[in-house]
C-alpha cells in the first residue's frame, strides 16, 4: 500500500510541475491575483469616479494611463453624468436648429456644474461675502461686472458712478462683511444729472467702454482703463431705461416707447430709431448679431444688429397679469423673468414662448411681489435673483432643476451679475455686495 501511496504522489507532483513554470513563484501568483486600478474592471472603475470630481478626473486621473485615458475620454460617459444631476432634459428644447450634440462640451460642462454647486452648497466655505455701503447713498439700480470679473461698475440713484477693481479689494478674515469705510477706486460723483438706470459693454471679458443710461435723457461712453473719463454723451431726447452695446453701435431703450442706435463713430445723435413697442423698454440684451427688447406692454421684439431692422414684434408675453424685467439669451434658451416671479422660456430661434416655470410662487394682494431682477445662464447652470434677495441656483434643464438657494443681507435687490465666478448685486438699500471666491481675495496681514 506504501508503494501505491509514493506512486500517485510522484504522479501528482509530475502534474503540477506541468501546468506552473518553474521561473514563477507561488508568491508571484498571488500577487497577480490582487486587484489593482490597471486590471479592475470597467464597472468598478467607473463607479469609483462617480464619487470623485469632474475636474479631478479630467486633469488628472485621466493621464495616469492610456487605458484610463481611454475610459475617460468617452464623451457617453459625461453625458450621463450631466443628465444624472440635472434630473431634466437639456437642452430644454431638443428641437433646435442652431444646437448640435457634437458641438456640447459634455466634459467641461459637467465640470462648470460640479464646480458652482460646491461653491455655493458650500459658500461660507469657499466664498467671502463682502456688504459695501456708505459709497451710494441712495439705490444701486445698474451694477456691471467686466474684465473677467475683476472690474465692477456701479450706478445709482445719487446720479454718480463707482468703478472697482475686485481683486484689490484687501479684507480681514476675520471682520465684519459689512464694509463702510472701503472706497472705490473711482468715483464720478457728476457722471450725470439724473438716475443711472442700467450699464453695458461689447465684450465683458476684455472691456476698454462702459456705457450708462440714465434718467437724464443721456447715453454716456466711459474709458475703465484710462482715468475713467466720459468720452461721449449720446442725445436720447427722453429717459434711457436699457442699453446694450455691440460692436462700434449702442442700442438705447427709452421711456418714450422708442429704442434708438448710436454710432460711436458718428456722434452723439442717433443713427436709427425704431418704435416696436407701445410702452418704455424696459430691457435690451444681444446674442451673436441679433438684439432683443421687452417692454411694458408685455412683448417681446427682435432686431438684426448687422441689417439694422426690426425682424420681429409683438411676441406676447404668456402671462397677462406681469410684464418682463430682465433677459438672459445664449444658445440653448432665452429666458425672460417677469414681475411676478415667473421665468418664461423662449426658443432661442424662432422666439416662440415654449413654457412657463414658476421659480417663485404669486405673492398674496397684502404682499410684496418677487420681481426676477436678474437671470443668467451659463452652459449648464442657471441663477436667477428676486427683488425680495433670495438668490437660487439651478441646472439649465427643463425644468430647472434648483439645488441651492440663499439671501442676500439687503433687500429690494435691482440688478444681478455673475462673471468668472464672482457674483455682485445692487439693492435699493444703497448697498453693493458681493461674493468672492476665496482663492481670488487678498486678505490683509493681521
Amino acid at each position: 500500500m506504501c508503494d501505491v501511496l509514493q506512486s500517485v504522489k510522484e504522479q501528482l507532483v509530475d502534474i503540477e510541475n506541468e501546468c506552473i513554470s518553474p521561473c514563477v513563484k507561488l508568491d508571484d501568483m498571488y500577487n497577480a491575483a490582487e486587484p489593482c486600478l490597471q486590471n479592475m474592471p470597467l464597472e468598478i472603475i467607473l463607479k469609483i469616479c462617480s464619487y470623485l470630481d469632474a475636474n479631478f478626473i479630467k486633469n488628472n486621473l485621466s493621464k495616469v494611463c492610456q487605458r484610463f485615458n481611454d475610459i475617460l475620454d468617452d464623451i457617453s460617459l459625461w453625458k450621463y453624468r450631466a443628465s444624472c444631476k440635472m434630473r431634466g432634459c437639456f437642452p430644454p428644447l431638443f428641437n433646435l436648429d442652431s444646437w448640435k450634440e457634437d458641438d456640447v462640451d459634455w466634459t467641461d460642462m459637467c465640470i462648470e456644474m460640479e464646480a458652482e454647486r460646491n461653491k455655493w452648497c458650500n459658500v461660507d466655505k469657499t466664498t467671502k461675502h463682502l456688504v459695501i455701503k456708505d459709497v451710494h447713498y441712495a439705490s444701486v439700480d445698474a451694477v456691471i461686472l467686466v474684465n473677467k470679473g475683476q472690474t465692477c461698475i456701479s450706478g445709482g440713484r445719487d446720479r454718480c458712478l463707482a468703478l472697482w477693481n475686485v481683486l484689490d479689494i484687501q479684507i480681514d478674515d476675520n471682520i465684519d462683511t459689512v464694509l463702510t469705510d472701503l472706497k472705490p477706486t473711482k468715483i464720478r460723483h457728476d457722471a450725470h444729472a439724473g438716475w443711472v438706470w442700467d450699464l453695458a459693454t461689447v465684450d465683458v471679458d476684455s472691456a476698454n467702454t462702459v456705457y450708462s443710461a440714465s434718467w437724464d435723457n443721456t447715453v454716456k461712453a466711459w474709458d475703465i482703463n484710462c482715468g475713467f473719463e466720459c468720452i461721449e454723451t449720446f442725445n436720447c431726447s427722453m429717459s434711457a431705461l436699457s442699453v446694450v452695446a455691440y460692436g462700434n453701435n449702442v442700442m438705447a431703450g427709452l421711456y418714450s416707447k422708442k429704442i434708438l442706435t448710436f454710432d460711436i463713430r458718428c456722434g452723439p445723435n442717433p443713427t436709427n430709431v425704431y418704435k416696436p413697442h407701445r410702452g418704455p423698454i424696459l430691457a435690451l440684451t444681444t446674442h451673436k448679431n441679433q438684439i432683443a427688447s421687452v417692454s411694458e406692454d408685455k412683448t417681446l421684439a427682435i432686431f438684426d444688429s448687422v441689417a439694422g431692422k426690426v425682424l420681429k414684434t409683438d411676441i406676447k408675453m404668456p402671462s397677462e397679469k406681469a410684464y418682463p424685467v430682465s433677459l438672459s439669451w445664449n444658445t440653448y434658451a432665452m429666458y425672460i423673468g417677469d414681475s411676478k416671479g415667473c421665468l418664461h422660456l423662449f426658443d432661442p430661434n424662432n422666439h416662440n414662448c415654449v413654457r412657463t416655470h414658476e421659480l417663485w410662487q404669486e405673492a398674496s394682494i397684502t404682499e410684496p411681489s418677487n420681481r426676477i431682477a436678474g437671470c443668467h445662464q451659463g452652459d449648464g447652470t442657471l441663477i436667477a435673483c428676486s427683488d425680495r434677495g433670495e438668490i437660487k441656483f439651478l441646472y439649465n434643464s427643463s425644468p430647472p432643476t434648483e439645488y441651492k438657494s440663499m439671501q442676500t443681507s439687503t433687500v429690494d435687490v435691482t440688478q444681478l451679475q455673475y462673471l468668472n465666478g464672482i457674483l455682485a448685486v445692487g439693492t435699493c438699500d444703497s448697498a453693493l455686495e458681493f461674493w468672492i471666491p476665496n482663492e481670488q481675495l487678498k486678505y490683509n496681514n493681521l
